[in-house]
């Protein structure tokens, strides 16, 4: 089959690698005038890193990530450590892969990288897509008023998907009430008191914040979701150092200092999907955040998107069989489990921004839990086997 790919992100790009594995040809369209690497720091659980070696990406990224020893998480304004979560051999001897974190410049290189290896991919920039007809075959219309046929079309084109309303067109982003910041810094600056091998997760008022090390060590990736609403546009509207800080009174001294670094700030609007009831329509399918978007407090966004292309190319193996009963095969699959995926990304961002008594209490659970029930609660997300695609 000749597939085609809307979107040049994690979920489009991983899709073409997957399905071209698979003996396909596949035309990936994106309409930046090359592969943009906007936002920062992804973490990689062992369920992204099966993934990515399956697709005979992860030797490429590998050397770009970081291999942080251990999760702290620790009270904003005390400043003290709640609970720390070790993601060393023992960590990965449990679930068959290792817990790393990159920058998402760095995937969409990797990715990239190997689609370019691939003859039976092409990728298309500046080429916006505007509609789909689907239909056998199925087509994509582009703004400049070309028209590209395809036996089969992925709509990874994100949680603003132009293309999702052709398929499940009641669906629209829902605003999670919090903006996000992102920002990044050499890694020297990150505040000497601060363990340089470890993610962090500070819990505050209304607010909490990561931070780690990515790019191999060179740079610190710092994000900082605020409950404070608004409805901007895009991924990179510029803000301020007092945008941050002001929204964290009496923060800790070393987190003030963290946060004290970066002159300036990109900041988005959280927002995630419900769940979607239909994933496809005749020989038209969503991938990634066209079909499940979730906020970003499980670190899962990435790795779902990752386990959509690998279930989707199996699902459609060498593409001799029933196409329909493919695509209905690949969303019995994955709606569930994304599904839970946005459920309780929303659902920790409460238990994060907890005030009060609520957040005394959380704090004494996070101190009083052992590391095992730790474990035990991430098990469904990193344990998971998702289909893959065959290799080569």
């Amino acid at each position: 089959m000749h597939i085609s790919v809307a979107g040049a992100g994690i979920a489009g790009l991983a899709c073409a690698v997957a399905v071209a594995r698979n003996g396909h040809s596949a035309t990936v369209f994106e309409q930046a005038g090359r592969l943009e690497a906007i936002g920062a720091g992804l973490q990689l659980g062992p369920n992204a890193v099966r993934v990515l070696e399956d697709l005979g990406v992860w030797s490429t990224l590998e050397p770009q990530c970081c291999a942080p020893e251990r999760i702290r998480v620790c009270d904003a304004i005390s400043g003290k450590q709640l609970s720390v979560l070790e993601l060393g051999d023992s960590f990965t001897s449990r679930f068959g892969s290792p817990y790393r974190v990159a920058h998402r410049a760095d995937l969409i290189n990797a990715l990239a990288q190997t689609a370019a290896q691939n003859k039976s991919i092409n990728i298309v920039n500046n080429c916006r897509i505007t509609g789909l007809e689907p239909g056998r075959p199925a087509r994509l219309k582009t703004i400049s008023g070309e028209t590209h046929e395809a036996d089969l079309v992925i709509a990874a084109d994100g949680i603003r998907s132009a293309l999702r309303a052709q398929i499940a067109p009641d669906s629209q982003p829902r605003l999670s009430g919090e903006t996000l910041y992102r920002a990044l810094a050499p890694a020297g600056d990150l505040p000497r008191d601060l363990d340089p091998d470890a993610v962090y997760l500070w819990l505050a008022p209304g607010a909490h914040i990561v931070h780690y090390l990515v790019s191999s060590g060179r740079r610190l990736n710092i994000v900082a979701s605020i409950e404070q609403p608004a409805n901007q546009a895009g991924w990179n509207n510029i803000a301020g150092r007092d945008d941050v800080l002001g929204a964290l009174p009496g923060a800790t001294s070393a987190l003030t200092e963290l946060l004290s670094v970066p002159a300036s700030w990109l900041a988005w609007t959280g927002a995630d999907l419900d769940p979607v009831p239909t994933w496809s329509q005749d020989n038209c399918v969503l991938a990634g955040d066209a079909a499940h978007a979730s906020l970003p407090h499980l670190a899962q966004g990435a790795a779902m998107a990752l386990e959509d292309a690998a279930c989707l190319a199996t699902c459609i193996g060498e593409g001799s069989g029933d196409l329909k009963a493919a695509l209905a095969s690949y969303q019995a699959q994955r709606q569930p489990r994304t599904a839970r995926i946005v459920r309780e990304s929303r659902k920790n961002a409460l238990i994060y921004h907890m005030r009060g008594p609520k957040a005394l209490a959380r704090n004494l659970a996070l101190k009083l839990m052992p590391g095992s029930m730790q474990l035990q609660r991430l098990a469904w997300i990193y344990a998971c086997q998702p289909a893959t695609a065959r290799r080569e």
